[in-house]
């Protein structure tokens, strides 16, 4: 049978069956033992289980579980196939690609298409190939073809069953790396309230002119009994190769339990990283009793791999464990934290920071005592760009594609859970201190709070010094009796930059300037600037002086920072508070030809602090390199104080890097641009989708700056790696389950917010100029 697919028919959630048998018991009985035939790292074990990694190992991927992420060859022929959880990885996901719903037509699984379809598939050479298309024709009958820009022609398609077309690839179409396959059709006719022209069952790519579609490789699992012992297992049908990529983690094993239908099934075992040479890593034959190899990845780590496992012989490999493993860590039960304070400060551009820059100029001894006592993460990434969007996902957990705050006029829908309401329906006494206009009761960000304050909207200073002031005052009222649950968003780093003359001659000690940079109108000269065309320019002078009043801005934050830490530790609640500093989102000093932010997604904008401090748990001067987000903020506090988190959230928990063992991968971030771009970070890869669907790759690690677009036919395993990731979040129903696929999500209804001509008169002040398209007047 083929991958896993979990689609709504009249009502019903059904899952296609995966193999035979299902009811049928594993028995016992000891398995066979395998040896390696060569070196490479590869070691054979006797009694290898298929239901859980060996006890000296932790799973930090399981490729059994991510079958649907492997790129599937047999007889050098790939199969892409559609209506299932393998497909999103071939069409980048559901996002701008012209795919609609996955359904079973005659008990087939399929995918439709309306208009035009985009596909994207690997290959490791050029070279003219044959591409099979299984289809059926619902809306037109007429299916046009375009390779990498060149057309491959028109075929006519009967309209009812599925048929067979064939498209002829020249050399000249080809290229190595990812390929670009478009399907066009004429018409279309209305399906379930979509346009649809066809249905698509199953495409295979083969090499060679006019090369026949070689045998299915199906079925892909199965339920096998070997040597006494009955296991579920993935098939690979021999001459074939299974080809996952993986970013690989620290002293990782690679753990494969295996078996053969067939005799002389041979199976080697290669890694392929991004900009070297492949490296054979083990080979070894399977028999008829369940084995265990185990093959070390060490000397791949920190790698981005094309990870092949190739069968020749016999019929073919079974495959019960596929497990990438890395040590394991022994760990003692997680205390559990009395209070949570949450600082968000608006517009704080990591670089700025000496726990992210150590030749920055900027003076900040407070948060750098955070970080000197906890944990910082180094590589941790913004949803979005601007202040909504990125806030609504830290206290929501969710994607802004799920929560639907991404606009101007947008609300924070009631039906999501906040922080804050979680926190309040454990008991905690909840309060909010924010300095931003848009997290505010017009947007929906006043769920949860029992103590809710908005700066702007209250009119009230929106200083620093008064915002800790007032949290400071709260928290000591309520820090003996209750457990706390503190939410404070300050903004002094956002426009418009006025910090005290003392801070600003930390860093511009001028009293003589006479440019156009005016303190309290930085907001409006940062919006002219971004222009197109700009506006206002600035020269070197009001260069200097932009600068220096934001980092001005900074270091007047800290200080009032220390002072709030000095409090906190009056009223003994360091050691049992869990401290977590981040932000929304940084800010651009011309780093891309444009200022300030929510215009770009650029790593000056979108990748922020995160500093958690939690005494006894987080190790002091610790450093976390993975990628994260900050939509994972939430479940590590409440997994931290001992309160479940709420199914519906789709970050996941920190705790394992703040223990020291480290959680499961992949670890890779997600961002968001209104709907005109996608952004995903492995590593130092960083893959930017337009809304066309063309796209930029960086190297970070190699580019910090982000000054040299890559193309990714240059770099195929970074770029594979960054589509299947991205593919499977773009086209993922339930994000909950984003990476597995499958499940269905429940819909949260957009919200308007309210919006007014003193609201954007509010938002005008911070900057945000999109209301007075509505209301001119604000300003």
């Amino acid at each position: 049978m083929r991958w896993t697919l979990v689609a709504a028919l009249a009502g019903v959630a059904l899952s296609l069956p995966v193999g035979c048998d299902d009811d049928e018991e594993e028995t016992g009985g000891e398995s066979g033992e395998t040896t390696a035939e060569s070196g490479g790292g590869a070691s054979g074990e006797g009694g290898g289980g298929g239901d859980a990694a060996p006890d000296d190992l932790r799973t930090h991927l399981d490729l059994v579980e991510l079958a649907h992420l492997a790129d599937v060859r047999h007889h050098g022929a790939l199969s892409l196939d559609f209506g299932t959880t393998a497909r999103p990885k071939y069409t980048s996901g559901d996002w701008n690609s012209g795919w609609g719903e996955d359904a079973i037509v005659d008990g087939e699984p399929v995918t439709r298409f309306g208009s035009m379809g985009r596909v994207y598939f690997p290959l490791e050479e050029s070279g003219p190939l044959t591409i099979h298309v299984k289809l059926r024709g619902v809306g037109s009958e007429t299916l046009i073809a375009y390779l990498n820009g060149e057309t491959l022609g028109t075929n006519e398609v009967a309209r009812g069953g599925f048929r067979n077309i064939t498209l002829n690839a020249p050399a000249s179409a080809v290229r190595t790396g990812e390929n670009y396959l478009l399907l066009r059709s004429t018409d279309t006719s209305t399906v379930d309230g979509a346009d649809v022209s066809f249905e698509v069952a199953e495409i295979r790519v083969v090499p060679g002119e006019g090369a026949e579609a070689p045998a299915s490789p199906r079925p892909l699992r199965t339920r096998a009994e070997m040597g006494g012992q009955a296991r579920d297992a993935l098939r690979i049908a021999s001459p074939g190769r299974w080809s996952w990529h993986v970013d690989v983690p620290e002293d990782a094993t690679l753990v494969l339990g295996h078996a053969a239908q067939g005799e002389g099934v041979n199976v080697t075992v290669k890694a392929t990283a991004e900009g070297g040479s492949t490296t054979e890593l083990g080979t070894f034959s399977a028999g008829s009793r369940w084995g265990r190899q185990r093959i070390d990845l060490s000397a791949l780590a920190g790698k981005v791999v094309r990870l092949d496992v190739a069968v020749s012989g016999g019929d073919a490999l079974l495959l019960s464990e596929a497990r990438v493993g890395v040590p394991r860590v022994e760990l003692g039960a997680l205390p559990q934290a009395r209070n949570v304070v949450l600082l968000v400060i608006d517009t704080m551009r990591a670089s700025k920071l000496k726990p992210y820059n150590s030749r920055t100029r900027v003076r900040t001894p407070a948060l750098d005592q955070v970080a000197e006592e906890g944990t910082v993460f180094e590589r941790a990434q913004a949803p979005e760009n601007w202040t909504k969007p990125s806030v609504a996902s830290i206290l929501t957990s969710t994607f802004p594609a799920t929560h639907g705050a991404k606009n101007d006029a947008s609300r924070l829908p009631q039906t999501l859970d906040t922080l804050g309401e979680v926190y309040q329906g454990a008991g905690f006494q909840t309060a909010s201190f924010i300095a931003n206009g848009y997290v505010s009761r017009a947007f929906g960000f006043d769920q949860g709070w029992n103590h809710y304050t908005n700066y702007i909207r209250e009119q009230k200073s929106t200083e620093a010094e008064n915002v800790f002031g007032e949290a400071i005052e709260w928290m000591e009222e309520h820090h003996d009796d209750d457990r706390m649950f503190v939410y404070i968003q300050t903004i002094d780093p956002h426009v418009p930059y006025d910090p005290p003359d003392e801070y600003l001659h930390q860093y511009d000690s001028r009293t003589d300037y006479t440019g156009q940079v005016q303190n309290r109108r930085t907001h409006l000269l940062l919006e002219d600037a971004k222009k197109n065309p700009p506006q206002v320019t600035f020269d070197a002078s009001d260069r200097r002086r932009l600068e220096a009043l934001y980092d001005g801005e900074v270091s007047y934050h800290d200080a009032q920072l220390a002072h709030f830490m000095e409090k906190m530790d009056e009223m003994g609640l360091t050691e049992n508070t869990i401290f977590v500093i981040t932000s929304d989102h940084g800010e651009e000093f011309d780093d891309h030809g444009s200022w300030g932010h929510g215009h770009s997604i650029f790593q000056e904008l979108i990748q922020v602090p995160l500093i958690v401090r939690w005494p006894g748990v987080t190790q002091p001067g610790s450093r976390v390199p993975q990628v994260v987000s900050t939509m994972d903020v939430g479940p590590t506090i409440l997994e931290a104080t001992g309160v479940d988190v709420p199914d519906s959230y789709e970050g996941r928990s920190l705790m394992g890097f703040l223990r020291g063992a480290p959680p499961p991968g992949p670890y890779v971030a997600f961002s968001d641009f209104q709907e005109n771009r996608r952004v995903i970070r492995g590593g130092d890869w960083k893959l930017i989708l337009r809304s066309s669907l063309t796209y930029v790759l960086f190297d970070l690690e190699a580019d910090p700056g982000e000054r040299n677009e890559l193309n990714g036919r240059d770099n195929p395993i970074a770029m594979r790696y960054l589509r299947v990731m991205s593919g499977q979040q773009l086209g993922a129903s339930d994000r909950t389950r984003w990476l597995q696929g499958g499940g269905e999500a429940v819909r949260h209804a957009q919200e308007a917010g309210e919006m007014n001509e003193e609201v954007c008169r509010q938002l005008v002040a911070l900057g945000y100029m999109d209301c007075l398209q509505q209301f001119p007047g604000a300003i």
